[in-house]
């Protein structure tokens, strides 16, 4: 398959979109707060606060994505990303920063994963598949490219110079690559390719409206699904090294074995890329949902036993889970209702995974305080249990659906 150079423009733009709206946040907020004398806990605080603007503005800019095309909508955005960098770099009070940092993650959704997904949407149909796929395998590697290069630049520069730097990033590198986005839908055959198999292809089954099984039942199940692994990813990102402290491991190991998250994750959507004919979205699903729960299954066996074998086999399959799962909050929910509508769907389903994800962190923290480590990893082996029971359910009550 010839690969799009917008493709991988858009993958570029999406990478800049969360290493600096996103991943920076955690290199930079310790300097703000240094600078103003404010707890960790007050400044990240508001980051969550922030997550919760974009759960409300997701719902929005999936309907102008729909309305107007992701071209307008993804170039305003990268503008309004640049200025809401710009003025973090000279705020000078609580206040002005509770604003800015609020505005910033509002907008952050429209150069981030869901616009991306929904351009795709638009431009290929239910052939964009391997589009989801590419743009999330560049971006993947926004964390390891932005870590490193925020903390070099912090030992050549301020904080308040570095917000100008990923400022100057949206404008001059991710702006220019959403004006030159190709409007409009090619004009290809709106069916999925096919699968590696000797029997003919099927049809991605569309519900006939009146059915029983159509409508609200399979929304609420993807938003299940989706919200109850957003809940999972959030909370390992933000406390699996606390975790992992207050079960023994020391720093080093823990470190390593996160570092192994990350690489799996990369190499799960490789593979997703090269081997796409071989399943299908629906089975992709259900492996990335099997993954995420086994991974965490294998987190909550090191109280019993803590080895260090256990660890890293949950990194390792963890992250591939994890790799899987963001493809798939593209493709399934294009798979099973088509690109019309697409920006809406997925922003409505975007909006309730972010507030799950918001609350992830507190609610994890606030368990292992109050009740131990144990309850809090019980907690999200049930989140991923939630998870993987409900893609079940949407695959099976899917597959009873009459076809048109």
């Amino acid at each position: 398959m010839k690969i799009s150079p917008s493709t991988i423009g858009l993958g570029v733009s999406m990478t800049i979109g969360y290493g600096t709206l996103y991943y920076s946040f955690s290199v930079l907020a310790p300097e703000i707060a240094r600078t103003f004398r404010w707890t960790e806990s007050f400044v990240f605080a508001i980051f969550s606060a922030g997550l919760l603007a974009g759960a409300v503005s997701a719902p929005v800019i999936g309907r102008m994505i729909d309305r107007y095309g992701a071209r307008p909508v993804m170039s305003l955005g990268s503008v309004f990303a640049a200025l809401t960098l710009a003025l973090i770099s000279v705020m000078e009070n609580a206040w002005q920063f509770i604003l800015i940092a609020l505005l910033a993650e509002f907008v952050a959704i429209a150069v981030q994963y869901d616009a991306g997904f929904a351009a795709l949407a638009q431009r290929y149909g239910r052939n964009a598949r391997a589009e989801i796929t590419l743009v999330t395998l560049i971006a993947g590697f926004a964390s390891t490219l932005f870590w490193p290069l925020l903390n070099w630049l912090l030992t050549l520069m301020s904080w308040r110079e570095v917000y100008l730097v990923l400022a100057a990033m949206n404008l001059v590198i991710a702006l220019p690559i959403h004006l030159t986005m190709p409007k409009g839908r090619q004009k290809l055959p709106d069916r999925p390719e096919p699968l590696a198999s000797s029997s003919p292809p099927q049809a991605p089954q569309i519900l006939q409206a009146g059915s029983p099984r159509s409508g609200a039942l399979p929304m609420a199940l993807l938003a299940i699904s989706f919200a109850s692994g957003g809940f999972v990813m959030s909370a390992v990102g933000a406390a699996l090294l606390v975790l992992l402290g207050d079960l023994g491991f020391a720093t080093a190991t823990a470190i390593a074995a996160a570092s192994c998250i990350g690489p799996s994750q990369v190499a799960a959507r490789l593979i997703e890329y090269l081997r796409r004919n071989l399943f299908s979205p629906p089975a992709t699903a259900i492996i990335a949902a099997f993954a995420l729960m086994l991974g965490l299954v294998l987190l909550a066996g090191t109280v019993f036993a803590p080895a260090s074998v256990l660890l890293f086999a949950f990194a390792i399959t963890y992250g591939a889970g994890q790799g899987l799962t963001s493809i798939v909050r593209g493709m399934l929910p294009l798979h099973y209702f088509g690109p019309e509508g697409y920006g809406r769907r997925t922003g409505t389903l975007s909006g309730i995974r972010m507030v799950l994800s918001a609350a992830a962190p507190f609610t994890v923290i606030f368990l292992k305080e109050q009740l131990g480590t144990s309850a809090a990893l019980a907690a999200l082996v049930l989140a991923a249990l939630v998870s993987t029971m409900s893609v079940l359910a949407l695959v099976r009550l899917m597959a009873k659906a009459e076809p048109v």
